[in-house]
């Protein structure tokens, strides 16, 4: 049995536009929102913080907590579980320079009326969409397990 790993995320919105980092992985191209894993003895926000000052080098300020859900692999699968916590960002400064590491390829400001057309990963898009309608998400969900 894994662990269960704990992500922190930030949603940014301005002009009808997302803010979200781009991954490459096995061949497969996809956007999260921007965030990371939370470290032991760091609260939320304070990750929330750090993961776009490492990955965006921006700083920000984070605003209220909007929604949170989990995947949970198959039982025959050996990865972590992920419990995902999601922040509204208030204020972004700086400008964005992403530095690809690992799987972080870069970033995009996607059009809203286009997110629904790619691949999203953890599968929060409907409380995504929901945050980018003005309207109140679903404040947990089960996410299906994405390979």
């Amino acid at each position: 049995m894994g662990r269960i790993r704990i992500r922190v995320a930030g949603i940014y919105i301005q002009n009808g536009k997302i803010l979200l980092v781009k991954h490459r992985k096995a061949g497969r191209e996809y956007f999260l929102l921007p965030g990371g894993g939370q470290e032991p003895g760091e609260t939320a926000r304070e990750a929330l913080i750090r993961e776009w000052k490492e990955e965006l080098s921006l700083t920000i300020r984070p605003g209220n907590f909007l929604f949170a859900g989990e995947s949970t692999p198959p039982r025959n699968v050996r990865k972590s579980q992920m419990m995902q916590l999601v922040f509204g960002v208030l204020e972004i400064q700086g400008n964005i320079d992403v530095v690809p590491d690992g799987a972080l390829a870069g970033h995009m400001w996607m059009p809203l009326e286009k997110l629904e057309s790619v691949a999203f990963f953890p599968a929060c898009l409907p409380q995504v969409m929901a945050i980018a309608r003005n309207e109140t998400p679903d404040p947990f969900a089960e996410y299906r397990w994405l390979r």
